[in-house]
């Protein structure tokens, strides 16, 4: 008979919650955001436990707080050595961190959340871009199993390469490589920068392998609203084009220049958007660091010239968050340090687990300033015209994206002897979750490495999450009745 009555009243819970959900929306936009620091707060206790640490050297709380938050916001960024420090218990942990870190970036319970309820209205339509949503986008195909299909299907994948590439280089099947295999097959996917090397010292001068990391940093920065556009578009158009027909060769069919062209046109705007601000900062980037690191003779000055062009290209796209990197980034140009610290500013897509102000805001806020230039009467992006509303929210976001990195960057200066180009790299990196160093991370006391993992923590929310969880809708209707005071114009320049 209890148990009957704890039955229903678990139940009963249950009903609530789901009612909460269902008469206001806006619950799961703060639960979204709480479970951040509640994640971290779960993966550093389990890291202080004991069995979490080899026990050669002992992990003090901040390390621990640090390495917590860094793996749940899939920035990559260590204080201790990820390969001596853990034990084979804590690099479970740290898995389990980034499994449930990259399940949350990529909305995850946003997709969960228009299952209970559809979010609709303007502060509806804030949190939803917060979560990585647009308004126009039809997500009701995009649930909670297609995500972890997904995920899991990329991680298969990426083990199965991983664990090759390393055969081929050994030169023959090493089932030692099945743990590494796993672990960073994991870590890439999700983007999360941690690396754990086992017995391969030389895995850097492994090209395939950096290129496997590079193609699995570029799709997890697209965002899987993105790449569920990407692949319902496909299908639609090999529908269209081949019907029932399943071959290698009508796939071939299927992606020739006419079709190509037909997935684009059906792409979403968001979709255009990223693909084609991602290949031009991927481009740029590529050949900055080739330029400069390569013909400058710069640190890429003592490899063939195919290796240093691969290298700059796998470098570029690391940017968008990985964690990975051939590079040792207290040496290069200060020129390459800017560059990148600008590209990792930008980061990836909404909704994705690349950081940064995402793509779609630098795309926006720089198509309004060559409008601007331009003279345009109308703002419009690839025959799509674009909202005021928009652009608001676009500069908002990058408004309190810098105000907020230059107050982590005045901070962190006063805590350190570092040059200011370094500070400026190391918190760019945080906040983007990129995982890049010059080495002044691990440098830091524990008052540095406390405000860089707040600099992650806010990075992964969002500035403009965080904005509205503090101060409400920055975009909420004017109050009827509101007074309207007279137009007039400032001298500007």
């Amino acid at each position: 008979m209890n148990h009957n009555n704890n039955f229903e009243n678990d139940q009963g819970i249950f009903q609530r919650i789901v009612a909460a959900f269902r008469t206001n929306p806006s619950n799961g936009f703060y639960l979204w955001v709480a479970m951040w620091p509640a994640l971290a707060l779960i993966g550093v206790i389990l890291l202080k436990l004991p069995m979490s640490s080899t026990g050669d050297t002992e992990v003090s709380l901040v390390d621990a707080i640090f390495t917590s938050i860094s793996a749940v916001t899939l920035t990559g960024l260590v204080v201790v050595d990820t390969n001596l420090v853990w034990s084979t218990g804590g690099l479970l942990i740290l898995l389990g961190l980034f499994q449930l870190g990259g399940l949350g970036a990529f909305t995850g319970l946003a997709a969960l959340l228009l299952r209970i309820g559809q979010l609709t209205g303007l502060r509806e339509n804030q949190i939803r871009r917060a979560q990585g949503l647009s308004a126009g986008q039809d997500e009701s195909r995009l649930g909670l199993w297609w995500i972890l299909k997904f995920m899991l299907g990329m991680q298969l994948v990426a083990f199965i390469l991983i664990f090759i590439s390393f055969s081929i280089a050994d030169g023959q099947v090493q089932l030692s490589a099945l743990w590494p295999s796993v672990f960073l097959a994991i870590s890439a996917v999700n983007s999360a920068g941690f690396v754990y090397w086992g017995e391969f010292s030389a895995v850097t001068d492994n090209n395939l392998l950096m290129a496997i990391f590079s193609f699995f940093t570029v799709i997890g920065s697209f965002g899987l609203l993105v790449l569920h556009n990407l692949l319902g578009s496909y299908r639609e158009v090999f529908k269209m084009r081949l019907g029932a027909t399943r071959s290698i060769r009508a796939y071939v069919l299927s992606i020739r220049p006419q079709a190509l062209r037909e997935i684009w046109r059906r792409l979403s705007l968001d979709g255009k958007i990223i693909f084609s601000t991602s290949l031009l900062l991927l481009t740029v980037g590529a050949v900055w660091v080739f330029v400069r690191e390569y013909i400058g003779n710069g640190v890429l000055s003592d490899r063939g010239v195919f290796d240093a062009l691969f290298h700059a290209i796998t470098e570029s796209s690391f940017t968008r968050s990985s964690g990975f990197s051939t590079i040792d980034w207290s040496t290069p140009d200060t020129g390459t340090l800017l560059v990148v610290t600008a590209l990792m500013f930008i980061g990836g897509a909404s909704g994705s687990v690349g950081g940064g102000i995402r793509l779609t805001t630098f795309g926006l806020v720089a198509h309004k300033f060559l409008s601007v230039l331009r003279g345009d009467q109308q703002q419009a992006i690839f025959g799509r015209g674009i909202t005021n509303h928009d652009f608001r929210i676009a500069l908002t976001f990058l408004t309190c994206s810098l105000i907020f990195l230059m107050t982590m960057v005045l901070l962190i200066s006063q805590v350190t002897t570092a040059n200011l180009e370094s500070v400026i790299f190391e918190t760019a990196s945080a906040f983007s979750k990129t995982g890049f160093s010059t080495g002044l991370t691990a440098e830091l006391g524990d008052i540095g490495k406390m405000l860089l993992a707040t600099t992650m923590l806010v990075g992964r929310i969002g500035p403009l999450a965080a904005l509205t969880v503090l101060a409400g809708d920055p975009d909420r209707q004017q109050v009827a009745g509101t007074i309207r005071y007279p137009e007039e114009s400032v001298v500007l320049g």
